[in-house]
């Protein structure tokens, strides 16, 4: 980091510790004349001390992720990113991890609603970034006959595949389960092999490329979800739109599309390790769907919560939405 990064986090910590004795210098005095009671001034204080402090910190992190890192893309994630970690810190409960306050049920719940019921059903899915997770698919999976998931990294393909066949060691996917079982009336070990039965392929996809599974061609698929993928993979909105015309590519006409993703972040930490994330707006994201054609059906948002106490990431909200792709 070179000498102007430095004075320049310098001067955010020092704006940091004197924002409290600021606020109350200069706002109590005014607070006196609007509000009766010594507990309303002391709530609105610390109010606009909390606002003023998280501007900060997310100033903060944003020069400590542009001074200190490159954009993590895929080849990164080879060699830094800990699949077992992740799995343990994101997706050990329900809630997910704690600092993100439920987001992990607010993303169940989504997929739950729009699958569940079986309104959307066909021969292929495929999941584009899977992770070494299979989340996302639980709600879907006895609605299509083929499934495929994958993912940029070897890693997370070998977790998922052993997962798949029961091997020894693989992750406990068993809180995740059960609680979709729960929304959904199901029983635990029918749901663990349906999808292990419809799962047919675990293949490598680039997001980045035109072709996400080149040197493969997949057959139109019926659905294509993403999850915490395109945000982590791609470094600009440039390549974001090509990345989401990919994945338009790999649907049929009137094929759904399900995406689920964050907006305002811009880096995310699995056991200490930083990734870098790209900063989208819900604006954004309609304007680059609608630009490709699909029709946008969906689009729930979960602001984040307790943003200053979150040590994982500074995901401003997540989001879930479905689109469909036009017939022909």
């Amino acid at each position: 980091m070179d000498k102007g990064g430095l004075g320049l986090l310098a001067t955010l910590y020092q704006y940091i510790s004197v924002s409290r004795d600021y606020v109350a210098q200069v706002w109590k005095p005014h607070l006196r004349f609007r509000c009766s009671s010594e507990d309303s001034i002391t709530l609105l204080l610390q109010y606009l001390q909390q606002s003023f402090i998280l501007s900060y910190i997310h100033a903060i992190r944003v020069v400590i992720m542009s001074e200190f890192t490159t954009f993590t893309e895929g080849e990164f994630y080879e060699g830094h990113f800990d699949s077992r970690a992740y799995v343990k810190s994101f997706y050990s409960c329900s809630s997910g991890h704690a600092d993100e306050k439920n987001y992990l049920t607010f993303v169940l719940r989504c997929l739950s609603r729009v699958f569940s019921a079986g309104e959307h059903k066909g021969k292929r899915l495929i999941d584009v970034g899977s992770g070494p997770s299979i989340h996302s698919v639980l709600s879907a999976c006895e609605h299509y006959d083929e499934i495929v998931l994958s993912d940029f990294a070897n890693n997370n393909r070998r977790e998922i595949e052993k997962w798949l066949k029961n091997q020894e060691g693989s992750l406990d996917w068993k809180p995740i389960l059960q609680y979709v079982c729960e929304l959904e009336g199901k029983s635990l070990s029918d749901l663990e092999a349906t999808l292990k039965q419809r799962v047919k392929k675990v293949l490598k996809c680039d997001v980045r490329l035109e072709n996400p599974f080149y040197p493969h061609t997949l057959e139109p698929a019926d659905c294509v979800i993403t999850s915490l993928c395109l945000e982590a993979a791609c470094k600009d909105i440039q390549t974001y739109c090509r990345a989401l015309h990919g994945l338009t590519e790999l649907l049929r006409p009137g094929g759904l599309l399900v995406m689920i993703g964050v907006l305002g972040e811009s880096f995310y930490k699995v056991d200490e390790q930083l990734f870098s994330c790209l900063r989208l707006s819900r604006d954004g994201i309609e304007e680059a769907l609608r630009g490709l054609g699909l029709s946008i059906q969906e689009f729930n948002i979960l602001p984040a919560e307790d943003r200053e106490n979150n040590s994982v990431s500074d995901f401003e909200a997540i989001f879930h939405l479905v689109a469909r792709k036009p017939s022909e």
